[in-house]
């Protein structure tokens, strides 16, 4: 994997959360990561990464609104970051605007860790993310 290297995991639930952490070091990649909203919004200003897996449903800022404020908030240097959402939620409640915030959406339950590697890949081959401000 070329492009993405440095990876936010911003997840409430530990055992996930080492899960994934492991399985993404193991693969040569460079992680960072979070327990809640605020703390994932302190790491991103200053890891800087290329990919952020995003949980939804977190103490303190939920994903959506740590999404937004990513995407918005210069300040943060992830406004052309990568965003992959990550729930156990169906998307149904994502709006419009939360969409294309966003570049990809993830329901924990139905993907396997392999799989992480193929979304990771299809986002390096996606074109770049336009600035937002």
């Amino acid at each position: 994997m070329a492009g993405l290297q440095k990876i936010l995991l911003v997840e409430d639930n530990l055992e996930l959360r080492k899960m994934y952490e492991t399985f993404l070091e193991l693969n040569g990649l460079k992680v960072a990561v979070a327990t809640d909203g605020d703390e994932g919004l302190k790491v991103a200003q200053d890891f800087k990464p290329d990919l952020i897996f995003l949980d939804i449903m977190m103490p303190k800022k939920d994903g959506f609104e740590v999404l937004k404020i990513l995407r918005h908030n210069p300040d943060y240097n992830c406004t052309r970051a990568k965003i992959v959402m990550l729930t156990n939620l169906g998307d149904t409640k994502v709006t419009p605007e939360q969409r294309q915030d966003m570049d990809g959406y993830v329901v924990k339950a139905d993907i396997m860790l392999s799989d992480i590697l193929e979304v990771i890949k299809s986002l390096e081959s996606s074109s770049p993310r336009p600035a937002t401000s």
